[in-house]
């Protein structure tokens, strides 16, 4: 479950002074030693703060200040393991640790064992170098809340939330066997269109889900989709709600930023993220759209290893993708114009998140992939359906609170825009 790799550029070991004229932009952070750090720091994560196109004085003021806010590790290090709540340390006096699995910029995540239960979980553990920051402790509770509200199969299972004595926050999650999405596109390279349906129809199940729920995940990315192991076969889970989106945040809050940045990773991010513009479900169709788009094509639409993060935000901004077809030219026609429709700039014209599934799988020749996720988009539905009509019957306190539940949009056909 560790996070995705920075798509920014290599810095250069060059010792050679700054010049003015040489730094002028993004690619300038590469030339010189005293532009090292905050490359080092894009490399190893800090690309998940995003700002708006500003002069670059702003821009390098900016990114230091995510250097004081995230640990940074040197380029090549493994995961760090955290001294106060490493393998082997009982949490809340029933979580023993065990080895560890990952680690990101706020969290490392260990094979734990419930002492009391004899079963394994996942736990993941704040960082210490994060624990007093306001903004990473909000997005690790942020983590939790929006898991525990999005009660879908295909969405990662959060079972217990707790901060120990010393102040170290933990989020138990159910343990996953398998690998990540971003894994398994490492190894196969390109995806066919079949394979293709069969991630992506539980995957916009999990996201209509949570849209439905009024939570927006904002992070959706190969990294952040698991392909798990079972004994009745694979199962997708959607994993990482640290930067979701909740309809009952305080209405101000149109996304959740630090310093100025906007969260987020930079290759899969709709354009309206970087503008800076409240955001719906819409965006997380784009970022699949982006994802469905490098699975097919072995690629992404906009960024390459070498691009630097201005020219992605631009890309993002301002160019069309270009056709699936001229990466190969055996993909059907109407998989790339489905495709192509959720990269549009205009999150209106994007499909919602249940429509795009089912339209794939049936362009991919996967009928009875698409007819399964109609029927459990439907069969949610219904259970939501069914929640209201015995509010209706309640106290008109319940009743209240039930229809007033954000960012829920339900007919009697199909659910609103995902």
């Amino acid at each position: 479950m560790a996070r995705a790799p920075s798509t920014s550029s290599r810095p250069s070991r060059s010792t050679s002074s700054c010049s003015t004229s040489r730094c002028r932009g993004f690619r300038a952070w590469t030339c010189c030693a005293r532009c090292a750090r905050p490359a080092q720091a894009l490399e190893a994560g800090a690309n998940d703060y995003v700002v708006k196109p500003l002069d670059f004085p702003v821009v390098l003021a900016r990114v230091e200040a995510q250097l004081r806010l995230r640990p940074v590790s040197a380029p090549g290090a493994g995961p760090s393991v955290d001294a106060e709540t490493g393998p082997g340390t009982l949490l809340a006096g029933k979580y023993r640790l065990g080895s560890l699995i990952g680690s990101g910029s706020f969290g490392s995540v260990y094979r734990a064992r419930h002492e009391d239960l004899a079963h394994d979980v996942a736990v993941k553990v704040l960082l210490t170098a994060a624990r007093n920051s306001p903004e990473a402790l909000a997005r690790f509770q942020r983590e939790g809340i929006a898991a525990c509200r999005v009660k879908h199969p295909n969405a990662v299972a959060v079972t217990d939330f707790g901060v120990t004595a010393g102040g170290a926050a933990f989020l138990v999650m159910e343990l996953l066997e398998g690998q990540s999405l971003q894994d398994e596109m490492q190894r196969v390279g390109r995806f066919s269109a079949p394979r293709c349906a069969e991630i992506l129809a539980p995957l916009c199940a999990a996201l209509a889900e949570a849209h439905g729920a009024g939570i927006v995940h904002r992070d959706v990315k190969p990294a952040n989709v698991f392909l798990q192991r079972t004994p009745q076969g694979e199962r997708v889970k959607v994993l990482d709600f640290g930067i979701a989106k909740m309809a009952d945040e305080d209405a101000r809050a149109g996304t959740l930023t630090v310093a100025g940045g906007i969260l987020g990773t930079p290759v899969y991010m709709a354009p309206e993220r970087f503008r800076g513009e409240k955001v719906d479900g819409a965006s997380d169709v784009y970022s699949v759209g982006v994802m469905l788009y490098q699975m097919l094509a072995g690629r992404a639409p906009f960024g390459a290893p070498d691009s630097d993060l201005m020219a992605i935000v631009m890309m993002h901004l301002h160019n069309e993708p270009p056709p699936l077809r001229e990466a190969d030219p055996e993909i059907a026609p109407e998989i790339d114009r489905i495709v192509l429709s959720a990269l549009r700039k205009d999150p209106r014209q994007r499909p919602a998140i249940a429509s795009l599934a089912a339209s794939f799988a049936r362009a991919a020749g996967r009928g009875d992939v698409a007819e399964a996720h109609e029927r459990g988009v439907a069969q949610a539905s219904d259970v939501i359906r069914e929640g209201e009509a015995a509010a209706a019957h309640a106290d008109p306190a319940t009743e209240n609170m039930v229809r007033r539940r954000p960012g829920l949009r339900v007919t009697g056909k199909k659910r609103g825009r995902g």
